[in-house]
C-alpha cells in the first residue's frame, strides 16, 4: 500500500501503533480493509490467532455492511483507524453515508427470524467488548473495542518495535 489519496487507493499515516486508511467506495472495497488489517498485524506480531480472528471478523463484517448498505450508486468516503492501546484493540470506521438505524441486540436472532441477513450487528456485538454507532455532521461513526488479555497488555501505547510511548 502506498501513500496515495482516496481516489487512487488507500493512504496510510500515523505512528506504528495506529493506522488510518482512507477509502473511496467504489472503487475501494472490503479487500482494502483486509490489507489494512494485515499491515496492522505485522506491526503487532505478538497478538495470537484468537485475538486476530475475533477482531478482524468483526471489522470486516462492519465494513462489509457499511459498503453493502450504501444507498444506490452512492459513493462513500470512509476513514478507518486501527489502534492498539495499552489494553485494547480499537477500530473507528467513519463513512459519509446516510444515517442508519442500527439494530443493536445482545444475542444472535433466531434462525427463523433471518434469512441471509440480520446477523451482522449481533455477531459484532458478541465478538467485541464495545460496539457503538453515532451520527455526526460528517456522517456515520462506528467504533469497535476488543480488550486484550492481561498477558498482551502493555504499560504504554506503542507497538512492538515502535519509537517509544505515546
Amino acid at each position: 500500500m502506498g501513500d496515495e489519496g482516496a481516489g487512487d487507493g488507500p493512504a496510510i499515516h500515523g505512528p506504528a501503533w495506529e493506522r488510518t486508511v482512507l477509502l473511496l467506495v467504489p472503487p475501494n472495497d472490503v479487500d482494502e480493509v483486509h490489507e489494512s488489517v494485515d499491515d496492522f498485524w505485522r506491526l503487532n506480531a505478538d497478538l495470537g490467532d484468537a485475538e486476530r480472528i475475533r477482531f478482524e471478523t468483526a471489522l470486516v463484517e462492519l465494513a462489509g455492511n457499511v459498503i453493502e448498505h450504501a444507498e444506490g450508486n452512492e459513493r462513500l468516503l470512509c476513514e478507518l483507524t486501527l489502534q492498539r492501546t495499552a489494553t485494547a484493540l480499537e477500530a473507528v470506521l467513519s463513512d459519509s453515508g446516510a444515517e442508519v438505524r442500527v439494530p443493536f441486540r445482545a444475542m444472535m436472532p433466531d434462525p427463523e427470524e433471518m434469512a441471509e441477513s440480520g446477523r451482522g450487528v449481533a455477531m459484532i456485538e458478541l465478538l467485541m467488548d464495545d460496539f457503538t454507532y453515532e451520527r455526526d455532521p460528517d456522517g456515520n461513526r462506528w467504533r469497535l473495542v476488543m480488550r486484550l488479555p492481561e498477558e498482551l497488555q502493555r504499560d504504554h501505547h506503542v507497538a512492538v518495535g515502535g519509537d517509544g510511548p505515546t
